[in-house]
């Protein structure tokens, strides 16, 4: 079951069009569950955790502001407002 909402990412974008992402609390998978996930292999290679210092260089840098912004929303008392992964105002890294 979902936990609660983090952050809302507006994410613009002229050859695909805006969308609207959601991004909420998954919790911790149990041992169980993590041992029980199955691949599609046309889709996916492979799963894995990885140390928070590492998603930059794991994935491209809207992600990973979106990513980085969602785990530090549990601070804030409500869902955090992101554009393009991060807070309106700043400029895209």
């Amino acid at each position: 079951m979902l936990g609660r909402l983090l952050a809302v990412d507006w994410a613009p974008n002229g050859a695909e069009g805006d969308k609207v992402l959601y991004l909420f609390d998954g919790g911790e998978l149990l041992q169980e569950i993590v041992e029980g996930i199955h691949l599609q292999a046309e889709e996916l290679k492979a799963v894995r955790f990885v140390p928070l210092g590492e998603i930059a260089d794991r994935t491209i840098p809207r992600l990973a502001r979106r990513i980085l912004a969602a785990i530090e929303a549990p601070a804030e008392s409500a869902p955090v407002y992101l554009e393009h992964g991060q807070a309106p105002g700043k400029q895209a890294a």
